[in-house]
């Protein structure tokens, strides 16, 4: 907010009497700067003009060339610090900016013919911005976003193989810093995690049922107990196997077999998991999506069980 200065506490105290818990602070200019977030605001002839702001204690640390990351990262990187001059500074500050860039990248390993050719490439598509972005909604629509996790020899031999007129690859990484530094929250008792594969056990033979759920695994878990309360012909398979057989399931022991929130992600590693099963009660029809792809693999994991 620009304001007169005679009344900059008038207008903070208007602000600040809206809420008891809503209180706002006054940051003032100095040398006609106001700094926010990655942009310097600059009046510059009563006019306002941004440039690309860095803290004092920015220190140039980006993706590393050398990291185990796919090059289309990389060179993702170089296009968002050339974003960031072009569409987020004045043209005045173009030269300064691009090379920072420049030496930012130097730092972090990047080959000097790497830097220039995307640097390059992407001012060049900025210039020609609406004759780049000329492909219609339909087109896009068409293609499958396909993202596999990043192993160099492999995910290459992929990208090669898959036909892109119909098909956009991404790549993540399975490195990631969450596996290495963990956040110290109380953990959920163990029958109030959701979003669960689990495996009940038999407690007299060694069948077992594997499922899944995005609720709370109590909820599901008294749902299949309650089960055989119901009329016969509404009867689980885990109720029918404790009426055949007079068996009992483990019920406060269940296994968590895997956590995962999207729902086809979920429904493919139960899948995975109903597949591994040496002895399971499930039902042919909950497998019938997997693909055919998957068979070898499983099938030898579930010989080796067999076998121990």
């Amino acid at each position: 907010m620009i304001a007169p200065k005679n009344k900059i506490s008038q207008i903070l105290d208007a602000f600040n009497e809206q809420h008891n818990r809503l209180k706002f602070t006054i940051e003032y200019e100095e040398d006609h700067t106001l700094n926010f977030l990655d942009l310097s605001v600059i009046n510059k002839d009563n006019k306002i003009i941004m440039d690309w702001y860095h803290k004092k204690t920015f220190w140039g640390r980006y993706l590393s060339y050398f990291s185990n990351h796919p090059i289309c990262h990389k060179i993702g990187m170089v296009f968002s610090l050339v974003d960031r001059t072009f569409l987020l500074s004045n043209p005045i500050f173009f030269k300064k900016n691009i090379e920072l860039i420049i030496m930012i990248l130097k730092d972090n390993g990047y080959p000097i013919e790497f830097i220039f050719e995307y640097i390059n490439k992407r001012i060049t598509a900025l210039s020609q911005k609406n004759s780049v972005l000329v492909k219609s909604n339909n087109e896009k629509e068409m293609r499958v976003l396909m993202v596999f996790p990043y192993v160099k020899s492999i995910c290459n031999k992929i990208s090669r193989s898959i036909d892109k007129s119909n098909n956009m690859i991404g790549y993540r990484c399975t490195n990631k810093l969450n596996r290495f530094i963990k956040v110290h929250k109380d953990r959920n008792p163990h029958e109030k995690n959701n979003n669960v594969i689990y495996r009940l056990n038999c407690n007299n033979c060694d069948v077992s049922y594997v499922g899944q759920t995005k609720r709370q695994l109590q909820t599901r878990i008294r749902e299949h107990r309650n089960n055989i309360k119901l009329d016969q012909s509404k009867h689980s398979v885990i109720s029918k196997h404790i009426n055949d057989t007079n068996h009992d399931f483990n019920w406060e022991d269940v296994n968590i077999l895997d956590f995962e929130k999207n729902y086809k992600k979920r429904n493919i590693s139960e899948m995975i998991h109903i597949k591994e099963q040496i002895n399971g009660l499930n039902l042919m029809k909950d497998i019938e999506l997997l693909d055919k792809a998957y068979s070898n693999i499983l099938d030898e994991i579930c010989e080796r069980k067999k076998s121990k």
